[in-house]
């Protein structure tokens, strides 16, 4: 599971509509709960550093995770994972999001059409499958 303020939520509906048409990408700070389910405290919007089409591709560098990594470290967090806007596409992972995706993140998808936010999910990938479940998100 993982909780996002309805803060924070905003936050990444509001870098969902400020990019359309194109992807947007960020990163989630946050703690993990003696339960092992995931709190956001604090959110980073990433510049997309895609060389490929931004309405369908986002692209997080190396210089952006060790940034996310120190930052995280600094504020005594954890790195919990990353989100990113699928403009006029549902918020399902892609075969590209599989391929890069790494276990034990959380990823979170927007969809957005016609520049309106509308589906808000998030998805963990499995180490036994090698596939995208769905995680329980709540707004709170």
């Amino acid at each position: 599971m993982i909780i996002v303020s309805k803060t924070h939520f905003s936050e990444i509906k509001l870098q969902s509509i400020a990019a359309y048409p194109y992807e947007c990408c960020g990163a989630m700070l946050g703690k993990v709960l003696d339960n092992g389910s995931k709190e956001v405290l604090s959110c980073f919007d990433i510049v997309n550093q895609s060389d490929e089409d931004k309405r369908r591709r986002f692209k997080i560098t190396a210089d952006d995770y060790r940034f996310l990594e120190a930052k995280a470290d600094e504020l005594g967090m954890t790195l919990l994972g990353f989100y990113h806007s699928h403009p006029d596409h549902p918020a399902i992972p892609s075969e590209t999001d599989l391929e890069y995706a790494w276990p034990f993140f959380s990823y979170i998808i927007q969809a957005v059409y016609d520049g309106e936010p509308t589906d808000f999910k998030s998805f963990e990938l499995s180490l036994d499958t090698h596939v995208f479940v769905d995680e329980t998100l709540v707004i709170r």
